[in-house]
């Protein structure tokens, strides 16, 4: 890994353990797949990300943590990050939400995100 890749690691960490959303570009473009308990898939904007996206995920999900497995370098100079979110839904059930993202960083803020998640493994954890 390349002291680049390197410092993009350490700031997208940074953000997961601390949901600063100042470490995101103003212009940070959110996307993520369907099946995310949010009405839509794209957001523009620190703003958008803040005010809409979070506190929409929140109301489904007040207790959420993201593990990280790992990372991995991508040609282009984006970072692959899998894992798994670690959830508690609005009813207080818990599980394990698995997820892949491909994180852009640029000029040393959080550029973009590309986040697919399975959310469809969590609705069996907390069904019985």
């Amino acid at each position: 890994m390349t002291a680049g890749e390197e410092g993009a690691e350490a700031l997208i960490r940074r953000w997961m353990g601390s949901g600063d959303h100042s470490l995101l570009a103003e212009d940070v473009f959110w996307r993520v797949s369907p099946g995310y308990p949010v009405p839509r898939t794209e957001w523009r904007g620190r703003a958008e990300v803040e005010k809409e996206f979070f506190p929409t995920l929140r109301r489904h999900f007040p207790h959420w943590r993201i593990a990280v497995d790992g990372f991995v370098p991508l040609t282009d100079g984006r970072l692959l990050a899998s894992g798994a979110y670690d959830a508690r839904d609005a009813a207080g059930r818990s599980g394990r939400v698995p997820f892949l993202h491909v994180w852009t960083v640029r000029d040393g803020a959080i550029a973009a995100v590309e986040a697919v998640a399975d959310f469809g493994a969590f609705a069996p954890l907390v069904q019985g």
